[in-house]
């Protein structure tokens, strides 16, 4: 031998070194679930999607059992269209397919639902409750006070 090292002594030291952070990722995507692997995933796109469009308020994540339309999984996000301004009339956050804009009153409930506050919604031909998140992609601006 002339004093240098052999090719095992070399790959011996490989055994202490530190574990890159890229085969850390391929360790920890081994050992995690698909339900686990399916919400990481999942999280880094609503966040990516978040920063490209800051407006995206909502998120509706379906999956097969929830889905009469055989589809694997529907994700779909609703942007914010409007705020409510106190009671009275608002048009809808986006036009019909026939580029009419509805109109809505849009008065405050006594009722909360998981900690949301709730409203009526009321147009000529449509009667609903919603919360205020759903309002929020629901609703354009105000345009008055009550009654239609």
């Amino acid at each position: 031998m002339t004093g240098g090292i052999t090719r095992r002594q070399s790959l011996g030291l490989f055994a202490g070194a530190t574990i890159p952070p890229t085969a850390a990722v391929a360790v920890a995507a081994v050992t995690t679930s698909p339900q686990e692997r399916f919400e990481y995933h999942l999280a880094e796109l609503k966040k990516a999607a978040e920063e490209l469009d800051p407006m995206i308020e909502t998120w509706f994540v379906d999956r097969p059992h929830d889905d009469d339309d055989n589809r694997s999984v529907a994700i779909t996000a609703r942007r914010r269209t409007g705020q409510y301004e106190g009671d009275g009339v608002y048009e809808s956050g986006r036009p019909s397919a026939t580029g009419v804009w509805s109109r809505y009153e849009v008065r405050l409930r006594a009722d909360i639902i998981d900690g949301q506050r709730t409203f009526d919604l009321k147009s000529a031909m449509d009667r609903r409750v919603q919360t205020e998140t759903c309002l929020r992609t629901f609703i354009g601006r105000k345009i008055g006070g009550l009654n239609l």
